[in-house]
């Protein structure tokens, strides 16, 4: 067995593993940015409400980022915690409105109008995000800026959809250029990217913060995200119509669905079906129940047409064969409990780290380059040695992954002592494998025709999330910051078990239908 395994890892094609790498430069700098930046402009938006708000002495308030400090500086932290809080919140909330309406219409979007528009219209948002935060910062060096003008600094990337566009365009272009075999490695190559941008981002932020200022961070961060905008628009192809599948590969429902590249300059691509028919590829495949929308509406439709949102939604609901329609449903559905556990965790975190351990900026942002480490190596551990050489399917690696965000959250609830943190960082090592895992299910049983809408649905459900996670969790840690500041960590544990037990739906399904997902799901 393992000289079989050996024998295949030989023989994987890398350069087709390897092929159209241009997302994944563009997430590094993108990611990097936020976390070069992130930790810093927390404590500055506290420093301000302290100074500004609160209108203490900026001695008193400097103490707050100290790890020994009187009980005065403490009172001081739990007061502006509880309304710090709130400012954390209402960001969150705004920064949710406009992506959660793009997300109605992106799939239709990426799959008509192509990948790269998409990218570009995304990062320009983040580019003139990042350069209005850093504007504010510069001038809070100098005047008294209340922190809450902060809040404005989130309006360009979150009415041009943040986020939600430019995940699901970014996925979308991965599937493109990738096949059956080589997506999943894709992918969590893809997410080794992620976690190598995560945790030297968060290990540079505390000492080049240290060395110049929370204004001269936010600035460098605006300059990276620039580049990377810079990239998307001469460097980077567009996608569309790249497909790598082969008729082998399709999963058996969809075999008579094949995407061919014709002409790019008509800007159309045709399915060809075994019975000589070609339709649109923005249409759903054609069944009998289903009615496809005409070339010439699709054609016609503007950019905030309900006939992208009627076309995205009669191909998440199409019901297809072996019960494929519900497994794309509970893989969402379990994506979605994931991002909703993320989005009200992300909301009070940081303060509960501070709270509970008085961590730095240092101590906080080693902890996180840690915490971002381990599971980067859960994530290589998982594909190339459970999955390359033990065999284990993408649906045991979700499984896997989930049990042991279970068991991270149950840790973290429990910890009042610093090391406690640590170790439910170690007990969380497979935490990464879910998402790249939950896309490659759905990748692999849709055509790639199907792949944006359905990756746009699960992202509408994601950005409505924080509309009940940021207020849900805020409520809690308030309600807890006396008592217990971690005890939102149980509900997370909650919430992953959920969807743990989602994801074992899944795996009932596989095994009813062993014979069909033998290929797609293996």
């Amino acid at each position: 067995m393992e000289e079989a395994s050996l024998s295949q890892l030989k023989t994987l094609e890398w350069r087709r593993l390897f092929n159209m790498l241009y997302i994944e430069p563009v997430l590094f700098m993108l990611i990097f940015s936020h976390m070069l930046s992130g930790t810093v402009m927390r404590n500055q938006l506290i420093y301000q409400a302290c100074t500004v708000i609160f209108q203490y002495n900026e001695s008193d308030c400097k103490l707050l980022d100290s790890k020994n400090t009187s009980s005065e500086i403490q009172a001081i932290e739990t007061e502006l915690q509880a309304y710090v809080a709130n400012m954390f919140l209402t960001r969150t909330l705004f920064e949710s409105i406009m992506p959660a309406i793009c997300g109605l219409f992106v799939g239709s979007w990426s799959d008509q109008y192509g990948r790269k528009p998409l990218l570009i219209v995304s990062l320009i948002g983040f580019s003139a995000s990042a350069l209005i935060s850093s504007v504010i910062c510069w001038l809070s060096s100098y005047y008294m800026v209340n922190p809450w003008w902060y809040t404005l600094a989130a309006v360009p990337h979150s009415v041009l959809g943040g986020w939600c566009v430019f995940s699901v365009a970014a996925f979308c272009f991965i599937t493109d250029t990738t096949d059956m075999k080589t997506r999943p490695y894709r992918m969590i190559f893809m997410e080794v990217i992620l976690f190598v941008a995560l945790t030297s981002g968060s290990l540079l932020s505390s000492f080049v913060y240290a060395a110049t200022s929370s204004a001269f961070v936010q600035s460098l961060s605006c300059l990276i995200v620039v580049i990377a905008t810079l990239f998307i628009i001469f460097y980077m192809p567009e996608s569309l119509g790249m497909s790598q599948e082969e008729d082998d590969e399709v999963p058996g429902k969809e075999k008579d669905v094949v995407v061919t590249i014709l002409d790019q300059k008509n800007k159309t691509n045709e399915i060809s079906a075994e019975a000589e028919g070609t339709e649109n590829c923005d249409d759903p495949p054609k069944y009998e129940a289903t009615e496809k929308p005409s070339e010439d509406k699709v054609e016609k439709a503007g950019l905030f047409s309900f006939t992208h949102v009627k076309d995205m939604f009669s191909t998440c609901f199409k019901k297809r064969e072996n019960n494929a329609h519900t497994v794309i449903w509970l893989v969402t559905l379990a994506g979605f409990v994931s991002i909703f556990v993320a989005d009200g965790v992300m909301t009070v975190n940081y303060l509960f780290v501070r709270q509970q351990f008085h961590f730095t900026v240092r101590d906080f942002t080693i902890f996180d380059t840690f915490s971002q480490s381990v599971p980067m190596v859960g994530a290589i551990l998982g594909i190339f040695v459970l999955r390359k050489f033990f065999g284990l399917s993408v649906v045991t690696l979700a499984l896997l992954s989930l049990l042991s965000e279970v068991a991270a959250n149950m840790a973290r609830g429990f910890a009042y002592l610093s090391w406690h943190l640590y170790l439910s960082v170690v007990l969380g090592i497979f935490r990464s494998i879910q998402g790249p895992m939950f896309r490659t299910i759905v990748s692999n049983i849709v055509p790639p025709s199907d792949t944006g809408k359905l990756f746009a649905i699960g992202n509408i459900l994601q950005s409505f999330a924080p509309f009940v996670a940021a207020p849900l969790y805020t409520a809690i840690y308030k309600e807890s910051l006396a008592s217990n500041p971690g005890g939102f960590n149980f509900l997370s544990a909650a919430f992953y078990l959920l969807a743990f037990i989602l994801i074992g739906w899944v795996m009932r399904i596989k095994f009813k239908h062993r014979k069909f997902y033998a290929d797609t799901l293996k």
